[in-house]
């Protein structure tokens, strides 16, 4: 059943890249079954290879982990110009990405999730773009809740 899951939410984020037009986007939640939290991503779609698999982030670092501390969106419109050290945003070095908006999936006021889009090329990071992520990270909140409930069963 957890397999079945996982199916459609990678299935809603591949319509939802070609339909938002971004390059990437990932999905990042807390996997640490500790009060520490394990930020990594678990679902990509439009990803060159698999290696964002094996970033694990800490509350505060990188993209997903600054999103999840402050419970607030971010965008860059160029990170190379914008970020002095890239090597803090592993995601964007793994898969190229030169602008990105990352937003919190909230449950009752609480991050469950962080929800990335990015571009390969230099674009720029909107109030529209940023409103039809949220819109999509809405839909997808109901499904990422259940994942992670099926997770702890």
């Amino acid at each position: 059943m957890e397999g079945q899951l996982k199916h459609e939410i990678t299935d809603y984020l591949i319509e939802a890249r070609l339909d938002l037009g971004v390059d990437f986007l990932g999905i990042a939640l807390d996997t640490s079954e500790t009060s520490v939290k394990e930020i990594k991503w678990l679902f990509a779609s439009g990803n060159r290879n698999n290696r964002y698999q094996k970033i694990v982030l800490q509350n505060g670092k990188g993209i997903a982990g600054i999103v999840w501390k402050t419970g607030r969106a971010m965008s860059i419109q160029n990170l190379r110009e914008e970020v002095e050290d890239l090597s803090q945003f592993p995601i964007a070095i793994m898969e190229n990405l030169v602008s990105i908006v990352a937003i919190p999936i909230l449950v009752e006021q609480e991050v469950l999730a962080i929800f990335l889009g990015g571009y390969r090329k230099e674009t720029v990071m909107d109030e529209r773009i940023k409103q039809q992520m949220e819109a999509v990270a809405e839909k997808l909140a109901p499904y990422l809740l259940q994942f992670m409930q099926r997770k702890e069963d």
